[in-house]
């Protein structure tokens, strides 16, 4: 294995081919000879990259460049940097050239004759004179010292123990002028683009004569057929001869011939009919009652029938609004409150107007009777009953306008039921709201309509927005009809308050489906009913008596159907019935057998010269106009 490998890098060499032999070289150390205007070491980005590759592989990098800024480089990134000797004793490097295919490993290096002192003069071989055979070289002498040598006649060992091994980056581009004409003489090549350079190396030689390398020329020459086959009409040397030697008469009679039979060919195979046909149509108006239900999985023409999805949307809105009426008042103070029962499992009934009292002895009364459910037991805990239940203050005023509290239920206390008046008591979440005496902001009819009409409008493009997202592609005719229920509000008409919170809800129970399924149904409606075709695009749909059975999810409507039906066209049939038919038939077959159907037709037959039809149905083209 060769310990040191050098690399030689022409000009225009590009840097992912040098950086690939780099990463397959099995020596230690590489050494790049650059020229100095190397264009795949001028970006710094490939010493880095370079680098890396370096110390990932452990291998030494070495550079021999005249280009300073080259140089300046590969020092940064700690490549040994080699500098050539001065003079004209240059001791010159042989390079072993990589090859673009497998013919040009079979060729050989042109023999060329190169003056040591002027590396880049390139002597052509005068056949006239006597061929020179190779100077002997010891064993490690310097190349300097041979007054003559021959390139081409000499290759470095193969052998795996050489110190160094040399290659060339570029692979040869060779036209005519690398190739040695049968004869032996060798034609002038010139490569002034990259000059060898030394490096001071030693290395073992050995030689071919020029003997062996013109026997393996011959050897070439003699596996080369002496019969040239034309690549563009197949037709070698000697039958080209004897075609010569052909009667002229007689190829002209061949020549027409072919032409007769070609033509022959042509008038037969590419005939064509082009059929432009328009049907005869119907005016449509015609009405069909039609159920859709998540409950039917496919289209059922007997009872009108498609499958359809069930949405069912619900959506709240709520908003604080500002009053804007002022009288005299004398209001008590509202609001809710939670009423809890720790006493035991039974039940605690509570008549309308009981009594609830703050530590402060404030009291509020219930506006109805209630039932408060007694303890249960969830996981190992005792939960108390409760209940929910609007109270009103026992007098007027903004006294009564209290925040959160606990209440408790005196009744219990009067009595001496201690155990039911621990027991059993109220909290509210919120402050009780509205008490007031004398003059005081009021809500007015106007601003409770206002606050509902704004909050029936939010709510009614939420439900609609949402069952948009949903559908997914389905028709639903009836996402206007959202259901809207009473508004909730802290304050009514002509009662005491700055401001009240209303809140409305809606909702919407309905039936998507695909409009595929309902215009099949129709299509098929109308085909049994009236033997007409219909186009999707050439009717018009309208939808009206919508209802919606909310037990077994089925929404039932009418659909108006209104546009064209269209007569039916057999293709098959008069592709059959016009083969092989001439001008005057196919009008006599349309004035006859299809003229019940047909509104119009054009035949078009091509090339201009075919007059029927063709009996191939493949070349017979149908063109349906509604």
């Amino acid at each position: 294995m060769a310990s040191t490998k050098i690399i030689n890098v022409l000009k225009d060499d590009k840097f992912e081919e040098i950086l690939d032999l780099f990463r397959n070289a099995s020596a230690k150390e590489v050494i790049f000879v650059l020229p100095k205007t190397s264009k795949a070491f001028k970006n710094e980005e490939h010493f880095v990259i370079l680098e890396n590759e370096a110390v990932k592989s452990d291998k030494k990098v070495s550079l021999l460049c005249s280009n300073p800024d080259t140089n300046k480089l590969a020092k940064k990134y700690k490549f040994d940097v080699l500098l050539a000797k001065d003079g004209n004793d240059k001791p010159l490097i042989k390079t072993v050239n990589q090859f673009d295919s497998e013919k040009d490993k079979e060729r050989i290096e042109d023999e060329r004759e190169l003056d040591p002192v002027n590396p880049e003069e390139v002597i052509e071989a005068d056949p006239d004179e006597p061929e020179e055979s190779a100077p002997e070289v010891e064993e490690g002498l310097p190349l300097k010292q041979i007054s003559k040598f021959y390139p081409a006649m000499y290759q470095e060992d193969s052998d795996e123990n050489d110190e160094y091994q040399v290659v060339t980056v570029s692979k040869i581009k060779r036209g005519l002028e690398g190739i040695i004409k049968q004869g032996g003489k060798p034609i002038k090549i010139s490569s002034g683009s990259e000059r060898p350079v030394s490096l001071g190396l030693k290395k073992k030689l050995t030689y071919q004569s020029v003997d062996d390398i013109k026997n393996i020329w011959r050897e070439q020459s003699e596996r080369i057929p002496k019969e040239r086959i034309n690549v563009w009409t197949g037709i070698n040397s000697r039958t080209k001869k004897s075609f010569k030697n052909f009667p002229k008469k007689s190829l002209v009679a061949l020549g027409i011939v072919s032409v007769i039979l070609l033509g022959t060919i042509i008038y037969l195979s590419t005939g064509s009919a082009n059929i432009s046909l328009t049907p005869k149509k119907q005016a449509l108006d015609m009405q069909l009652k039609v159920s859709a239900s998540d409950k039917i999985s496919v289209v059922d023409l007997g009872l009108n029938r498609i499958p359809g999805q069930l949405f069912n949307i619900e959506k709240t809105a709520s908003q604080v609004f500002q009053t804007t009426g002022e009288k005299e008042v004398a209001q008590k103070a509202r609001g809710k409150i939670t009423v809890y029962n720790e006493y035991g499992t039974t039940p605690q009934v509570l008549i309308a107007t009981t009594r609830f009292q703050t530590s402060d002895g404030l009291v509020f009364r219930t506006l109805k009777g209630i039932t408060v459910p007694g303890t249960k037991v969830e996981n190992g805990k005792i939960i108390p009953g409760t209940i929910s239940v609007e109270v009103i203050a026992d007098k007027p005023g903004q006294s009564y306008n209290i925040p959160a509290s606990k209440f408790s239920i005196p009744a219990f206390n009067e009595r001496g039921d201690s155990g039911r008046y621990e027991k059993i008591y109220g909290k509210s979440d919120s402050a009780m709201t509205g008490g007031a005496i004398g003059k005081a902001k009021v809500v007015t009819d106007l601003d409770f309509n206002t606050a509902k009409q704004t909050l029936s409008d939010q709510v009614t493009k939420d439900v609609e927005d949402s069952l948009k997202t949903q559908v997914s592609g389905l028709k639903v005719i009836n996402s206007s009809s959202v259901q809207l229920k009473a508004p909730e509000s802290t304050a009514k008409v002509d009662e005491a308050a700055d401001s009240f919170n209303m809140s409305i809800g809606g909702s919407i129970k309905t039936i998507g489906f695909k409009e595929d399924d309902l215009m099949g149904l129709i299509k098929q409606y109308i085909d049994k009913n009236q033997n007409l075709i219909v186009i999707p695009e050439k009717l018009t749909l309208s939808y009206d008596n919508l209802t919606f059975d909310d037990t077994n999810n089925t929404l039932t409507f009418t659909v108006n159907i209104k546009g064209n039906g269209y007569a039916k066209i057999d293709i098959e049939k008069i592709k059959t019935d016009l083969a092989d038919k001439s001008e005057k038939a196919i009008k006599d077959y349309f004035k006859g057998a299809v003229s019940s159907s047909v509104e119009s037709v054009k035949v078009v037959l091509s090339p201009f010269w075919v007059k029927r039809i063709p009996e191939d149905k493949e070349r017979i083209k149908f063109q349906i106009n509604y």
